[in-house]
């Protein structure tokens, strides 16, 4: 597993927990939901960006894609 796919799971795994968080806690208070959605929105979007992205044509994990033969 590559490390951005790894990095996917784990923004994934953040902003859904996050998100049941809120949903479970059930603040009153508007700024606190505010603020928490501000939060965890941005992993939420990361992990489906990393899940749509292309794949590189890497051999061995730390070289650059699409660089030489």
């Amino acid at each position: 597993m590559s490390p951005e796919k790894k990095s996917g799971y784990f923004a994934m795994l953040i902003g859904i927990l996050g998100y049941i968080g809120i949903l479970y806690l059930n603040p009153k208070n508007d700024m606190v939901t505010y603020l928490s959605t501000a939060v965890f929105t941005p992993f939420i979007i990361y992990a489906v960006s990393i899940f749509l992205g292309p794949k590189s044509r890497r051999e061995k994990i730390g070289q650059i894609p699409f660089r030489g033969w």
